[in-house]
């Protein structure tokens, strides 16, 4: 039997689609006869909040890596300050093979001695650093930028070093174009691992009365100032938001504010119109696939992975994702006429 670790600072917490994906995967390798221990940063911090822990299965091992540096802004800074005691800690871990992804992994990975695997799950991972605000937010987030270059710098570095020792893993055909653009490597593609048959048997079990248009983020980069501007031009329709920043439900005009969801079948109960405007390079778009799967009209930007997502139907794709009057219509086209 071999030992499999798998590392991410928030893989042992419930932060999102990438955590969920990848434990689904450990699964599979469980059921193959792998041991699964599991690495995460102790007392994790996600967007300034203590992030939840994920329920694990029993037959896993958690490791928890204490008194590493974790800061609210400038994560690249972060990872420098954390870069040679991950890689002393890696070094020192006993696994047959290592899976790493997320801000923290280039230094794990260069610290292991066994087999590596690398997953690229988003734009971050490949040591991308967008800009995705409007007006005053945008020259503040390029400030922001200049401060944590010399630390951008250096991850970029060690994702260099790592392309020439792991195995690559893009969770799109899309990501895995753009590791080829970025590191000049070839990258496998392993599609999330997506199973609705659970969401549908609930939804089916507890039906639910409502009609949402329905969003899931809390931040630009997924569209959530869009969404706004889009609530404010359809004051007749109910718009439903999940976010990480909300501990008690509340609204605000047409607007409900709802926590985040740890059972997915509850995000889509009463969804009338699943939105995903993205305005980054989306790797792939769990909740997208989990609606089109369900059978939820699904809005999405026409950007990264989004559009595999969807299998690429023009009527779930908005071309011109940054500009709210195309969303306008293409809301309209979907659910007022």
């Amino acid at each position: 039997m071999s030992t499999l670790a798998a590392f991410s600072k928030y893989l042992a917490y419930d932060v999102g689609g990438a955590e969920q994906s990848t434990r689904s995967l450990l699964k599979d390798r469980q059921a193959r006869g792998d041991a699964i221990v599991v690495v995460s940063a102790a007392d994790a911090q996600f967007v300034g909040q203590a992030a939840k822990p994920a329920l694990m299965p029993m037959a896993w091992t958690t490791r928890w890596l204490v008194g590493f540096s974790q800061q609210s802004r400038f994560p690249h800074v972060e990872y420098l300050r954390n870069r040679e005691r991950l890689r002393s800690w890696f070094a020192r871990l006993d696994a047959d093979a290592l899976w790493a992804y997320g801000m923290w992994a280039p230094a794990a990975v260069l610290g292991f001695s066994g087999e590596t695997t690398y997953f690229v799950r988003s734009e971050t991972d490949l040591g991308i650093v967008g800009n995705h605000r409007t007006g005053a937010a945008r020259l503040a987030r390029s400030m922001y930028g200049l401060i944590e270059s010399p630390a951008v710098a250096a991850f970029r570095a060690d994702l260099r070093s790592v392309a020439r020792i792991a195995t690559i893993i893009a969770n799109s055909q899309y990501m895995a174009r753009r590791v080829g653009e970025t590191l000049g490597v070839d990258a496998q593609v392993w599609l999330p691992p997506v199973d609705v048959a659970p969401m549908r048997a609930r939804l089916v079990a507890e039906p639910c009365q409502s009609s949402d248009v329905v969003f899931v983020g809390d931040n630009a980069y997924k569209g959530l100032p869009l969404v706004l501007a889009l609530a404010a031009r359809f004051p007749e329709l109910p718009f439903r938001i999940h976010s990480r920043f909300v501990t008690s439900e509340r609204r605000e005009g047409n607007v409900r504010w709802v926590p985040w969801q740890t059972e997915p079948w509850r995000v889509y109960a009463g969804a009338r119109l699943m939105i995903v405007p993205s305005q980054w390079e989306e790797a792939y778009g769990r909740v997208a696939r989990e609606a089109l799967l369900l059978g939820v009209p699904v809005l999405a930007s026409r950007v990264g992975g989004l559009p595999e997502a969807v299998d690429d139907r023009d009527d779930c794709l908005v071309t011109d994702f940054r500009n709210p009057g195309a969303w306008e219509d293409a809301i309209r086209r979907q659910i007022v006429q």
